[in-house]
């Protein structure tokens, strides 16, 4: 019995099939209660399933067979009807295909104060037992061969709504290019996995008795990617045919025909299976998200969290599949540029033009829509972190597809071996994620852990150390600060610290583990070297010996930008001029490194990686002064470096599991704003709630913070990078 399509065909059952569900409840119970006797009827059944016989006529165990989705009002409606029409009954077994878990804790509590004891029994009650029995096993088999395989055989699998691809065709490719890289290892080459998908998705509904043709192959394969040159393709599929043949592919050779094997059919069920149930998991997560931000908008009823969570699958897949083309367009021009939330904006405004939400919440829908997408991409669960992972691979192999059938050459110019320079924005989200208990959660740390393992030297200048210390230095200070007696923004590192409903006075202890007082900067290097090898090197006499025509123009517009950040600050002149110094040593440092370096733009081997949008505004300005003079731009960014690691030369160092670690996306959700009261809040939360237990205040604050993050949005008109939270 395979434990996942159980669990597909358990999700998939629908309040029609309540005949189905009970033959499988009751086969599940009939193990333990010899005595069970089903009283489901279409007519009535006096507000219980099945009862255990009782001599008397007086049940004293009732239970109720259910497919509800709102559970809870199901339980509630069965115990009123039990006590009216069954007062002897003092036990309800609830047997239902939901999730329920602790979830019922609450309504357990209240239901035996009014006499009647509550036993759930719900969907991983079945998965548990499934294999205790031949009769249970049966049961299982019988519910799997009658819901989930028929699903999975049927094109219902592969058109979703969610979809950001039009064709039938093109959906089936996907599917079975996010099949593929789910199984393949990461040494096979990425021209060989997607023919391998794409062959083995041509011939999906293949069998002995109903073979496919080498031409319609050729034919199917091409309908994939209809702009493709048609002699590549055939060349390349032909190839995946013969690596295929024996082990996944039958082939007739008379007559030249080809079927998938009895074997590779029950795997790629197994696996579709699998897919499934990490889709229905996401699905839950953006139910309890949406739950969540509508709590927040006075006026929204159901119809708005089912509007919410039809948008947000859509959202999700477009922007991933933007954000693939972004990446490969990057590829094949040589042209880097980050993401920016604005896509993210774009990819909202588009779904709420082409699908108009009826509710009475309209203008409440860009924010709440934004806001959850970049809560479920920046915090996913374990499941969903895999689940969009491969999505978001899938849709960047199909972009590579669609552009050049031959992925491989493609990625080949893609920097093989390198030294990436950490800036201060980059660096203080890597300390903020010390506050992450679950080191699952450590985005930063996990992706220069990545980068690491795949031999990229990680390093930074002792500018920037200091700018970390002095950003250290003023967090400390506004700690020490009531909310009425600071002025200015909230210091990132604080701000993080502040979420977690930690107080103020343990603060300091947290900061002590990257530095001490004597020696900080030299403390903070020597973490980062530790924890990730990050050397310190400074850059300032490599920066002074490219053209003097680009120092002035760089000095002049980081000059500029810096004023203009700082026009309603209180900063001196000189400490204004330190900063406008080292974002010159390292952007100007490290293109003197690459004096040296032949080769394409995309293989350099010396990177400066920033979050600050204006680096990559400097850059733009530099192109437009210098036009074919301009070196190459020293810039990379997050989302670049996770897709070099994923689909680079990179990718054969890295263990799958390495790969389905990384984070889904870094640079956006660092727009992040913050809420300009948060001080005030914390403060407050702790005054009002003083004399509890410190874990409740710290919970209550943590929740007061998250409530005016929702309220406030995610997402504003300036990220917390772009005012240099390193100067306070």
């Amino acid at each position: 019995m395979n434990r996942n399509l159980f669990k597909l065909a358990l999700e998939r059952l629908q309040p029609s099939q309540w005949e189905t569900f009970e033959e499988l409840a009751s086969s599940f119970l009939a193990p333990d209660f010899s005595e069970l006797r089903t009283m489901a009827h279409p007519s009535g059944d006096g507000g219980r399933d099945s009862e255990l016989f009782q001599p008397d006529g007086k049940p004293f165990i009732a239970c109720q067979y259910s497919l509800q989705k709102n559970w809870k009002q199901k339980i509630q409606e069965t115990a009123t009807r039990l006590s009216s029409e069954f007062p002897s009954v003092r036990i309800l077994i609830y047997m239902s295909n939901r999730q329920i878990g602790a979830q019922a804790d609450k309504l357990k509590k209240d239901l035996l104060e009014s006499g009647l004891s509550l036993d759930t029994r719900d969907r991983n009650w079945f998965l548990e037992r499934a294999t205790m029995d031949e009769v249970r096993e049966h049961a299982a088999e019988q519910l799997i061969d009658r819901i989930a395989r028929p699903y999975l055989s049927g094109e219902e699998v592969i058109s979703k709504p969610s979809s950001a691809l039009s064709s039938g065709e093109a959906r089936a490719a996907l599917l079975y290019l996010g099949l593929q890289w789910q199984d393949d290892i990461t040494q096979k080459g990425l021209t060989k996995l997607s023919f391998d998908a794409l062959v083995r998705a041509a011939l999906r509904d293949t069998y002995s008795e109903d073979r496919m043709s080498r031409s319609k192959v050729h034919e199917a394969v091409h309908g994939f990617l209809p702009s493709a040159d048609t002699e590549v393709l055939s060349r390349q599929t032909d190839s995946a045919l013969a690596r295929l043949t024996k082990r996944y592919i039958r082939h007739w050779q008379k007559q030249d025909e080809f079927c998938l094997t009895h074997d590779e059919h029950q795997r790629i069920l197994t696996r579709l299976a699998e897919k499934e149930n990490e889709e229905a998991a996401f699905h839950n997560e953006i139910a309890y998200h949406c739950e969540q931000c509508l709590l927040e908008i006075k006026g929204s009823d159901t119809s708005d969290l089912e509007d919410l969570q039809a948008r947000i699958p859509r959202i999700i897949e477009k922007f991933l599949f933007r954000r693939g083309e972004t990446f490969v367009a990057a590829v094949v021009s040589g042209n880097l540029n980050i993401v920016k939330f604005e896509q993210l904006t774009d990819v909202v405004l588009d779904d709420l033009s082409r699908h108009r939400p009826a509710g009475n919440i309209t203008q409440h829908m860009p924010r709440m829509l934004r806001t959850t997408v970049l809560s479920l991409l920046a915090n996913p669960t374990e499941s969903t972190q895999l689940y969009l992972r491969r999505l978001a691979n899938s849709y960047t192999l199909f972009s590579f597809l669609r552009e050049t059938p031959d992925v491989q050459a493609a990625t080949r110019k893609l920097f093989s071996h390198g030294t990436v320079w950490l800036d201060t924005t980059v660096l203080l989200p890597l300390f903020a994620e010390h506050l992450e208990e679950d080191e699952n959660q450590r985005k930063f740390a996990r992706l220069f852990q990545a980068c690491r393992a795949a031999g990229i030297e990680l390093c930074v200048t002792p500018g920037v150390l200091q700018e970390i210390n002095t950003h250290m230095n003023i967090a400390l200070a506004c700690s020490q600060h009531t909310a009425s007696t600071w002025y200015g923004r909230t210091p990132y590192l604080y701000y993080q610290y502040l979420r977690t409903g930690q107080p103020a006075s343990t603060f300091p202890k947290w900061l002590s583990l990257f530095r001490g007082s004597e020696r900080p900067e030299d403390d903070i290097a020597q973490f980062l070297l530790d924890m990730f090898g990050a050397r310190k090197v400074g850059l300032s006499e490599e920066a002074k010996t490219v053209s003097q025509d680009l120092r002035w123009a760089a000095d002049r517009l980081w000059s500029a930008e810096h004023r203009k950040r700082r026009q309603h600050e209180q900063i001196n002149d000189a400490t204004t001029r330190q900063l406008i110094l080292h974002d010159l040593e390292t952007y100007l440092g490290v293109i003197a490194l690459r004096q040296t370096e032949q080769v394409s733009e995309l293989g350099y081997r010396h990177w400066l990686l920033t979050l600050d949008r204006i680096a990559w505004e400097i850059r733009d300005h530099l192109r437009e002064e210098f036009r074919d003079k301009t070196p190459p731009s020293p810039l990379l960014s997050l989302d670049f470096l996770v897709n070099n690691l994923t689909f680079g030369p990179k990718r054969r160092q890295l263990t799958k599991a390495d790969e389905q670690s990384l984070p889904i996306v870094l640079a956006i959700e660092m727009s992040e704003s913050m809420p300009q009261d948060i001080l005030q809040i914390a403060d407050q939360v702790r005054e009002d709630n003083a004399g509890l237990p410190e874990y409740v205040i710290r919970r209550k604050v943590r929740d007061a913070i998250d409530r005016a993050r929702r309220h406030h949005g995610y997402f504003g008109t300036t990220s917390i990078f772009d005012t240099d939270e390193a100067d306070g």
